[in-house]
This record gives C-alpha cells, structure tokens and sequence, in this order.
C-alpha cells in the first residue's frame, strides 16, 4: 500500500523534498521488497549517494528502513575495493 501522506505539505515548518515520482516510487518499493538485507542496504546506499543532499531522511521514510542502513550502505558501496558477494546469506532475521 503506498502511503500519500508524506507528499502532502507539513502543516508547520518546511515542505518535505521528494525524490521520486510516485509511480517510480512504487516500482523501486516492489523491487526492493524481493532483495535480501545486504542487496537492500547496498541498493540504498547507491541510492543516496546519486540523489544527495537531503536524500537520506527521505530514503528512510519512504522504504522503512534506519538511517543507519542507509549510511552503512553508502559506506560499503563507496569503499574503493568493493565487491558485492551475495552468495553467502543469513537467513532472514536472523542475528
């Protein structure tokens, strides 16, 4: 279900920036609902670093996620030597 609440104007302080179009929104939320957490967090950190400032909040309001998956993403994406290695997985939850 997608939620139009966070593009109406806030009643006090500044207009909230969106990033997406809601179509666009609801494709990427499809998306991301089949990655595993460490493809998610990677595809958020890509995320943030193209659309920059203020893209951080609105990542995690629109996908549900902390800010610290998105730092750590972006953290991980932009390291010089990444590789991204999905074939080792934790089961989902799992700690």
């Amino acid at each position: 279900m997608l939620d139009l609440a966070f593009y109406k104007k806030a009643k006090m302080g500044r207009n909230k920036r969106t990033f997406y179009e809601l179509d666009v929104l609801q494709i990427k939320r499809v998306f991301i609902a089949g990655l595993s957490e460490k493809q998610t967090r990677h595809f958020l950190g890509q995320e943030y670093l193209e659309l920059g400032e203020g893209s951080q909040r609105y990542l995690v309001e629109v996908f549900g996620c902390s800010r610290q998956t998105v730092k750590k993403g972006a953290i991980e994406v932009s390291h010089a030597n990444f590789q991204a290695d999905y074939t080792r997985q934790r089961m989902k939850g799992g700690g």
